[in-house]
């Protein structure tokens, strides 16, 4: 997307004052320090998704942090470095920790039709047995494989599950295993989502080589195209290359990524609140920026760049479609498009105790589809085990204790909800956590019975924590994260089509319309949005 030069001294309006938002503005502020802001936050606070609420125990005055939101980074993407770069510049680098690869907490699961935790394969043996606990093989997808080098092309968009059950014959991968992956980052249908938003490599893979199948086998011999292998070659991506030259002259992205490579999650030690808690703190105290909290949109024109009435240069949404839409004018042509856009809601739960619940040593697992409702009635996405990776990493910088937190506790999150309220009447608070009873019950294996279970309140404070305490603190996430459906893409470029036909003074951020769902998406999509502009 295509946007106009913001004019000397140009006013620009954020909406929200998320990840995304406050990313935009920290990297504009340094493109141009001479454009003033003013984000809009519809709450109190800052940070939007991203919330590492603390749990006061009054008798030992403890912060017990329960994150509500995205909690870890996995993997290392352009955006993660550059987030990492923020904090080191917000002097914050005391906060991040990392996972190994060898580390207990990096056994990752997913459960099975009979409940059954089966470990994600790292050894041929670990292999056999997933392949068989999960039953991922059958007579028929067997066939599927074999003539999967026959199927032709399809250039058109199709649903994840439907790319494969075309290919292969069968749904068994992507019911029994691709779907839990997918509950992981999207918490949406495979039978949904768009192959081309959310695995666009798939369909480079069929059109280049014709198919899966022979492009693997290709790869296992050494005939991958070379300019793949130039690109894995590449050190420093130009965008990083970029934000060196224009952001960070001392930034060292080549070291930074050195140091960074392959770690497999990276975290922070108060959680991860604490980058956009220090990017709000730096940019409150900047007297070009202000930040308008309680402040929601009633009115924008992006022909003429107002919102609630007052005028600006350059608007940047990373606001929800439909309050965006709902803003608008009456006959504005965005209208439609963005309320065409999807979400899925969450239930989430954390549950604290000071005796061990956890059953496996590890990241959490993940519950399949199954391709049947009545194999996951409770609607249940995945379990995180907070307590292992908090106990199981490292300073990045070496400028903490060598192991996290040590003491004898296991916390855990519950996800429940996504794309399985889109067809059911969202269950009730008193439901859902007899649902989370339940979960605790048949798939974690803890004796209830043998607890005194105490609910926490909005206040988050408790008097005391005693051994035999089961605490649990619920939120349900509401639009939280939105729907890469088939027909996703089309929608993308009308809306990129009207702006720059209309020349509004409108671009986006967020999840919607930019560059993915996870955290390191929304900084990398504000960083190459802001050069845009400057």
């Amino acid at each position: 997307m295509s946007l106009a030069k913001l004019p000397p001294n140009a006013k620009v309006a954020v909406l929200g004052a998320g990840i995304s938002g406050l990313s935009f503005t920290y990297f504009l502020h340094k493109l141009r320090p001479d454009v003033q802001f003013h984000i809009f936050e519809k709450s109190p606070r800052s940070g939007g998704w991203i919330n590492s609420s603390h749990l006061h125990v009054k008798s030992t005055n403890e912060q017990i942090i329960l994150e509500k939101g995205p909690r870890t980074l996995r993997g290392v993407k352009d955006g993660t470095v550059i987030m990492i770069d923020i904090l080191r510049n917000l002097n914050k680098e005391r906060e991040i920790e990392i996972m190994t690869n060898d580390s207990i907490a990096n056994r990752k699961y997913v459960m099975n039709a009979q409940q059954q935790l089966i470990q994600i394969p790292n050894s041929f043996m670990s292999l056999v047995k997933f392949l068989k606990g999960m039953k991922l093989m059958n007579g028929r997808l067997l066939i599927g494989i074999l003539r999967e080098p026959f199927v032709p092309v399809l250039q058109e968009d199709e649903s994840i599950e439907g790319f494969f059950t075309r290919r292969f014959g069968s749904s068994l991968w992507i019911d029994n295993l691709g779907s839990a992956v997918i509950h992981g980052i999207y918490a949406s249908d495979v039978a949904k989502l768009s192959v081309m938003s959310t695995l666009p490599v798939l369909k480079e893979i069929e059109r280049e080589s014709g198919s899966i199948v022979r492009h693997m086998l290709k790869s296992l011999f050494g005939q991958v195209k070379k300019k793949k292998n130039e690109e894995r070659a590449k050190v420093v991506s130009d965008e990083l290359t970029q934000y060196e030259r224009l952001i960070s002259p001392d930034g060292n992205m080549n070291g930074l990524l050195t140091k960074l490579k392959g770690i497999p999650m990276i975290k922070l030690h108060n959680g991860l609140e604490e980058l956009p808690r220090a990017m709000t703190n730096y940019l409150a105290n900047e007297k070009n920026i202000k930040i308008h909290y309680n402040s929601p949109i009633k009115e924008i024109d992006p022909i003429s760049g107002k919102v609630n009435g007052e005028s600006f240069d350059h608007i940047r949404s990373t606001i929800n479609t439909h309050a965006l839409s709902n803003a608008l004018p009456s006959n504005n042509p965005l209208r439609a498009n963005l309320s065409s856009i999807e979400y899925v809601n969450i239930f989430l739960c954390n549950i604290y105790s000071k005796k061990k619940i956890i059953p496996s040593a590890g990241f959490g697992f993940l519950v399949p589809k199954f391709g049947n409702i009545s194999l996951n009635p409770q609607a249940h996405l995945g379990t995180i085990y907070d307590s292992d990776i908090e106990k199981n990493v490292i300073s990045l910088f070496g400028e903490r204790n060598q192991q996290g937190q040590q003491e004898g506790y296991d916390k855990i999150t519950i996800m429940l909800g996504g794309h399985y309220y889109s067809n059911w009447e969202i269950p009730s608070k008193s439901i859902n956590l007899q649902i989370i009873y339940e979960i605790l019950k048949s798939k974690l294996r803890i004796d209830l019975q043998k607890f005194n279970i105490k609910i926490i309140d909005e206040t988050m404070t408790i008097d005391t924590i005693d051994e035999n305490d089961l605490i649990i603190s619920y939120n349900y996430h509401n639009s939280c994260i939105p729907v890469y459906g088939v027909g996703y893409l089309d929608t993308k470029a009308k809306v990129i089509q009207t702006i720059e036909d209309n020349r509004y003074k409108l671009s986006f951020g967020g999840t919607v319309f930019a560059d993915g769902v996870a955290v390191p998406d929304c900084v990398s999509n504000a960083f190459k949005d802001s050069m845009k502009l400057m």
